[in-house]
């Protein structure tokens, strides 16, 4: 299957946050279980840099050097021009998610959808199929007809396009590329979306069940006894910030044993087991085995924990989630670490089946 995954998408004008970094390692993992299973998939990052008064507000921004991370900017940009402006953003998106081990096959620009003629191409194809209506001077599709709670506009009253058209021009085009299966990570806050896509996927022709749409939960960092929030809208750490407080491997550990639906509080003052404490150190010991010490129960155990390996990832595959590849993991490095008895086949094998997982987490 040809798989296209897309996530993270930070918008262009901020660093990558501890809430992105989530959805990267998550976006990261499930990438690598789907390619284990011998799908070919493409990491895709959609940046939402079409013109407008925040992208106008942010660039005031960074001339000004009115905050650090503007000031950074500022000083890493070529130039004065929006185009600079944004590069230099993605080239420091890109490094932060680079120490998570997060890299993307390509990048998607929003912008240039818009000015590809992509966009008006389907407002009139909604339009030629009887999928829209005038109302209030703004064009709307009928998504209600077709499983969303409501009608939701396509062309703003004011003119321009609304980001749904071009979200669902960006998905058009995915399935026009060749994808069989397309595989969206969104900030749970956008949840309420999910319906209207597939409503305007319907609309299109295209096969709606062919979107699969993972949510991320909020994660909460502590330190000194306090959530860290940055700026007067109290929003969450950049992940820049909290890496010298902790290490790649431990943050991707972190978000791979948790639930990625589910909200996560992550406290940097509670020491904890590092991944390769956990799955390392927890390593079968490695003297020649007596007979009899094969013979007790430390073999079963050992199958048992090896057995259960394809069905975490095929439940990973099923649930977008890693968990269950980090438990797995877990379960696999214990049974390791007292299976004295366990014969040297068995102990080879789960040593493979370890060193595999290690490398879909990445840690």
């Amino acid at each position: 299957m040809n798989i296209c995954l897309e996530y993270v998408s930070a918008n262009p004008n901020s660093p990558i946050t501890i809430q992105h970094a989530r959805a990267a390692v998550v976006g990261d993992i499930l990438a690598r279980v789907f390619a284990e299973a011998g799908h070919s998939v493409t990491r895709e990052f959609y940046v939402n840099d079409a013109p407008g008064t925040t992208l106008t507000a942010f660039a005031r921004s960074v001339a000004a050097e009115a905050d650090p991370f503007a000031a950074k900017i500022a000083r890493s940009a070529r130039g004065a021009t929006l185009s600079d402006i944004l590069a230099a953003v993605r080239a420091r998106q890109s490094a932060s998610l680079a120490e998570l081990g997060v890299t993307f096959d390509s990048f998607i620009s929003e912008a240039e959808l818009l000015r590809s003629g992509e966009v008006d191409k389907l407002l009139t194809d909604l339009t030629a199929a009887g999928h829209t209506t005038w109302r209030g001077g703004a064009l709307w599709l009928k998504s209600a007809a077709l499983g969303d709670e409501q009608d939701r506009p396509l062309v703003r009253t004011l003119g321009g396009a609304s980001y749904l058209a071009s979200d669902l021009t960006y998905h058009r085009q995915k399935l026009a590329r060749g994808f069989d299966q397309l595989i969206d990570l969104w900030s749970d806050d956008h949840g309420a979306y999910a319906a209207r896509t597939r409503a305007g996927l319907r609309a299109l022709g295209c096969a709606a069940d062919a979107l699969r749409i993972g949510l991320i939960a909020p994660v909460r960092i502590l330190k000194d006894g306090q959530e860290r929030r940055v700026g007067r809208y109290g929003a969450p750490p950049a992940l820049e910030e909290i890496l010298p407080q902790t290490t790649p491997q431990q943050l991707r550990w972190w978000f791979a044993e948790a639930d990625p639906s589910t909200p996560q509080v992550i406290n940097l003052d509670v020491p904890t087991q590092t991944p390769a404490q956990l799955l390392a150190a927890l390593g079968p010991r490695e003297r020649p085995l007596e007979k009899q010490e094969r013979e007790d129960g430390g073999e079963a155990a050992l199958r048992t924990a090896c057995a259960a390996v394809a069905p975490a990832l095929e439940q990973a595959r099923e649930t977008l989630s890693p968990r269950p590849v980090a438990d797995a993991a877990t379960a696999l490095a214990r049974a390791l670490a007292a299976s004295a008895a366990a014969s040297p086949i068995t102990a080879e094998e789960a040593r493979a089946a370890l060193k595999k997982l290690r490398t879909i987490l990445g840690i």
